[in-house]
């Protein structure tokens, strides 16, 4: 009988996917570029860098008149090209506020210390919020999200 794996499992799947080397169309069928031959120069070619990570954020969960809990959320940003990875790296301040004013509204209205974070919801929202700042994003990823007590 197959175990479904954790949502940590998961997270260190994404990681190493997204920072494995990843060998160009055709590479492997030119001669000297299998698997471990690589690029012209017997290196493997590196994949552009389309991804963007953001900080981490943290925000509280209120629940009435006080703090109940925390949550946590790392996102992922997907370019759709190098140019457009380099603009995100200069808005990143931009963004990672829209996401931070994102992740506080949703902690608000729909999160709690003691059941489980929506994820569809929250990547929706901050995806939203995020595409109003640069609609260039290809794609918004939501690598790691928990809420905790405080």
């Amino acid at each position: 009988m197959r175990t479904r794996p954790s949502p940590k499992q998961i997270a260190l799947l994404i990681a190493a996917l997204l920072t494995a080397p990843i060998m160009a169309p055709g590479a492997a069928a030119s001669e000297g570029g299998g698997a471990e031959g690589g690029g012209a120069e017997g290196e493997p070619v590196r994949p552009s860098p389309l991804f963007v990570m953001l900080d981490p954020l943290d925000v509280p969960i209120v629940e009435g008149d006080r703090a109940d809990g925390r949550l946590k959320v790392k996102l992922v940003l997907q370019a759709a090209d190098v140019a457009g990875a380099g603009a995100i790296e200069t808005r990143r301040p931009e963004l990672r506020e829209a996401a931070l004013v994102a992740s506080i509204e949703f902690a608000r209205l729909h999160a709690s210390a003691s059941t489980p974070v929506d994820a569809r919801r929250l990547a929706q929202d901050v995806s939203t919020a995020l595409r109003r700042v640069d609609p260039t994003i290809a794609a918004v990823l939501l690598v790691e999200v928990a809420a905790r007590r405080a």
